[in-house]
């Protein structure tokens, strides 16, 4: 039954309140807020918002909702729909703002027995040597076009942590890149060492920049100062791959490549900011910077070897625990072994 005292009486209500709250709390993502935001306005309030909260239960959500959801969309995406309602009817019964709350124990194996595959990856390893060399291409003839997609394969960043880097962040000195909590899906500091390949790859690309940029605090800045917005860098993304791999792909692809080159899992996981649970990360506390300027350090060779060092134009030698005992080589200067099946 609706409350008397909050007064929704309707799915639609409950929805509408819930969205101008989270649209509105800077602690969520911009991704998170602008996706639940579509997803509710365009699936979900259409198909119940004129539902009563009384009169909905599971088989209302699963003939008005879920299955013609599943009829055109993923099942991640009708999922998400779902846990979206549920946070949103949670908290309007406890503010008291419905008396009950017709969603508890409800999830979403209530309608959906099957497995949740991930989406599979667009590139793969062998895809690295042709993706480097187009990506360096870029970076040649656009910088400003080239640094995005170069500097997140480099690094295994998200693309929004990526775009919202300031100069301020960037320590030349300390040779460290600092990702504030505020700007992390996970809410913590993450402090990226910067490897001699990306001090070059930066010094090149602020060079490239008109003077206008260079003034701004943005590391990747629009006409008018203002840092890029998410939207245009996905559309940036789009356009630097043909529509044939994503941000999201460059940031696999650097997780999946670096147990090839002999990085540790959990030196892994920490590199790309995942959760390791409390016990991992106070073991790797001590010695975590140094983990993680090795492991970028042979990620960063591992690039040089398809063409990287053509981008950021310094000489670098392959780490001394990458050399072969004979002599050593000059991580540019390595041939590519590799065949793409990505056409670039």
């Amino acid at each position: 039954m609706a409350s008397k005292r909050g007064g929704m009486r309707t799915t639609g209500e409950v929805l509408e309140w819930w969205l101008s709250r989270i649209e509105g709390d800077r602690t969520r993502s911009e991704k998170y807020r602008a996706s639940m935001g579509s997803l509710m306005r365009r699936h979900v309030l259409p198909r119940l918002g004129r539902v009563a909260v009384r009169r909905l239960d599971r088989v209302t959500l699963d003939d008005k909702l879920v299955f013609p959801m599943h009829q055109v969309l993923a099942p991640r995406t009708v999922q998400k729909a779902l846990q979206g309602m549920r946070q949103a009817f949670r908290m309007a019964e406890t503010q008291g703002r419905i008396e009950d709350n017709p969603l508890v124990g409800t999830t979403f194996r209530d309608f959906y027995k099957g497995k949740l595959r991930p989406k599979p990856a667009a590139l793969s390893r062998v895809d690295l040597p042709a993706l480097v060399q187009h990506l360096v291409q870029v970076f040649n003839r656009e910088p400003a076009k080239g640094m995005l997609p170069l500097m997140m394969l480099a690094h295994g960043t998200r693309i929004a942590e990526t775009v919202a880097a300031r100069w301020g962040h960037i320590s030349l000195d300390e040779r460290v890149w600092v990702i504030p909590e505020a700007n992390t899906k996970s809410r913590r500091e993450h402090v990226l060492p910067l490897t001699p390949q990306v001090v070059g790859l930066l010094g090149r690309y602020r060079e490239a920049l008109p003077d206008a940029r260079l003034k701004t605090a943005w590391v990747f800045p629009v006409r008018g100062g203002a840092g890029l917005a998410l939207t245009s860098a996905h559309a940036l993304m789009r356009e630097v791959s043909g529509r044939q791999w994503t941000s999201h792909d460059l940031r696999k692809l650097m997780r999946s490549s670096l147990a090839d080159i002999g990085v540790d899992h959990m030196v892994g996981e920490l590199l790309i900011n995942h959760a390791l649970g409390v016990t991992t990360e106070t073991y790797l506390t001590r010695d975590a910077m140094e983990r993680r300027r090795e492991a970028l350090e042979r990620w960063h060779a591992r690039l040089d070897e398809c063409g990287f060092a053509d981008a950021h134009g310094v000489n670098v030698a392959a780490p001394a625990f990458l050399q072969s005992a004979a002599a050593p080589v000059l991580a540019r200067d390595c041939a590519v072994s590799c065949v793409s099946t990505w056409g670039g």
